[in-house]
């Protein structure tokens, strides 16, 4: 019986032993670990295998998150002079870019990866902001947009205003709180320079020039001006060659060279007053403009040449014509226009219509222009101040109302060429000191308003230059300046510094020179120390002499024959 007991206790436990083997084998076990993804950045699977039989896979997911930048809130007050323009793109998020409607193709170009936004939606960050919108905004600010009735949008600082779409802003303040930067201008071409500005400094090509920038409490920005932008789209092409350059009040200017559709346009007798496509405008200085193109292309290009006489100029083939402009478009690399030869003809000479104050034209100014326009003459000279101060407002009064039928050659006066005045006036006139030749004469402008009414040595060498051009060809030469080189009337200076003022009568008198000058308002016409000139500055500033002294309103008619023939012409 105990035999029995203990086969069957041991049959008991085998058969126990082999059900636990059993469920071992057939009851897989597996572990699945994750982690659930607290950013969006980026995630990275791994798997981990053993080549074990009854191991299964095993899956782990991980997570690698790369950090968003921050940008932290600008301290204006902090941060030196030109510091935060100079280093936009690190304190900018240009992620986002807020657009006005009619900018957005500059956006895509300059910013190709942000995400573009309507300018309405802007409170802070970086936005391209056309002249109306950035004027709503900039409103109280030392840099601003402002409007003029003649020429439109005019950017601002602090009492200076720079007018052409040319010009460009780039404007970092806080308001409300946001940093902001603006990019806009008078225009798309200057908007456009804004933004290849800043991204030269991105690139490390440029650097502000701190003297150069405006920076109150909470406010810095710089003014850029753009050279070579032809078809005014504010993007660089193939075909131009853009300067960009920053700065302070006086812009820069180049007058006598341009690439246009890739062709190296040099001018002389004149200079480019503007390129639009392929049409150049060329404002002549000359009786004899010439046009050269280093290492030709052949593509047709189109020019206007304004200020000029066609009706004694020898045109090309073709040509349209007005009263004082000529037009054809030609693929030649050197040409001429020139005058027809010349021996007797009569010319217009007026100045000093400048108002005594404010921005209106004098009414009697409006009557001498009238009748100059119905005289003779083949040019008119105007010896300078045209406007009271020099500022935009009073150039754009005159402007509206400059409509001579003949070409106007101007020496600069110390009224317009003041301040924001020497900007207006080199963008409408060109350089101020230019010469040419018609017929027996050599005529010589210059600017003598400057550094107390005195020439600097680079003028005195190129005046004595032009002189003994003039002695060489045979030409008499005549000098236009707006300050006589000294007073005609007994016990007055209101002329040029003494000194240069005698050094100029030496000249005058070594090359036989005659000369006519305004500054004085009045007529006088006559011979001081061997030297014959006329002060003609009756044309509607406030008169300085009795009448019986010249002290009437009027301009000159001049007769050039074998001799110089001076008739003043009195204007009630």
């Amino acid at each position: 019986m105990r035999k029995i007991l203990a086969l069957l206790l041991i049959g008991l436990i085998l058969l126990s032993a082999g059900c636990v083997s059993q469920t071992q084998e057939t009851t897989p076990t597996s572990t699945e670990e994750s982690t659930t993804p607290t950013s969006q950045t980026s995630t990275s699977t791994t798997e981990i295998t053993t080549s074990t039989t009854s191991t299964p896979t095993t899956t782990i997911t991980t997570m690698t998150t790369t950090p968003t930048k921050t940008y932290a809130p600008i301290d204006f007050k902090k941060a030196k002079r030109g510091e935060i323009v100079g280093n936009w793109d690190e304190l900018f998020d240009t992620g986002t870019i807020y657009v006005s409607a009619d900018l957005v193709d500059l956006a895509k170009h300059y910013f190709p990866n942000a995400e573009i936004r309507p300018s309405h939606e802007f409170s802070g960050g970086v936005a391209i902001l056309s002249p109306g919108e950035a004027r709503a905004l900039l409103r109280g600010k030392p840099m601003l947009i402002t409007i003029n009735s003649y020429f439109g949008y005019i950017a601002y600082k602090v009492g200076y205003k720079f007018i052409g779409e040319d010009i460009g802003m780039i404007i970092a303040y806080k308001e409300d709180g946001n940093d902001r930067l603006i990019f806009t201008g008078n225009g798309k071409a200057g908007i456009g320079a804004a933004l290849k500005y800043a991204m030269d400094i991105k690139e490390g090509k440029k650097k502000v020039n701190p003297s150069f920038v405006t920076k109150k409490t909470d406010f810095e920005g710089v003014i850029v001006k753009e050279i070579g932008d032809n078809d005014w789209d504010g993007i660089p092409d193939e075909d131009e060659y853009w300067i960009v350059k920053d700065f302070a009040f006086d812009e820069p200017f180049i007058f006598n060279w341009r690439i246009v559709k890739g062709e190296n346009v040099t001018v002389s007798g004149g200079f480019i007053r503007s390129v639009n496509g392929s049409t150049v405008y060329i404002r002549a200085l000359s009786f004899d403009v010439k046009v050269n193109i280093e290492t030709p292309k052949g593509e047709t290009l189109t020019y206007v040449i304004e200020n000029i006489n066609p009706k004694i100029m020898e045109l090309p083939e073709g040509a349209e014509a007005g009263d004082t402009w000529v037009k054809f478009t030609t693929n030649e690399e050197h040409f001429e226009i020139r005058a027809k030869d010349l021996e007797n003809y009569t010319f217009l000479v007026f100045g000093d219509h400048r108002p005594g104050s404010g921005t209106k034209q004098p009414q009697v100014f409006f009557k001498i222009k009238d009748m100059m326009n119905n005289d003779e003459g083949v040019f008119f000279i105007d010896t300078g101040d045209l406007v009271f101060s020099g500022k935009v407002e009073e150039w754009g009064e005159l402007m509206k109302i400059w409509d001579f039928n003949r070409p106007v050659f101007i020496a600069v006066g110390n009224h317009e060429y003041q301040g924001q005045g020497k900007n207006v006036y080199k963008k409408l006139f060109g350089p101020t000191d230019y010469s040419f030749a018609l017929g027996n004469y050599y005529f010589i402008f210059m600017n003598n308003v400057e550094r107390g009414y005195s020439l600097s040595s680079s003028q005195w060498s190129w005046l004595e230059g032009e002189l003994q051009k003039a002695n060489e060809t045979g030409k008499m030469p005549i000098i236009i300046m707006h300050a006589p080189p000294v007073d005609p009337r007994p016990g007055e200076s209101h002329a040029m510094k003494s000194t240069d003022g005698e050094k100029l009568m030496e000249l005058m008198r070594k090359y036989n020179a005659f000369g006519f000058f305004g500054h004085i308002h009045m007529y006088w016409y006559g011979e001081k120390d061997g030297v014959e000139f006329v002060v003609a500055g009756g044309g509607g500033a406030p008169i300085y002499a009795k009448p019986d002294e010249g002290g009437f309103y009027h301009y000159v008619r001049v007769n050039v024959t074998s001799g110089i023939i001076i008739e003043p012409v009195k204007v009630e």
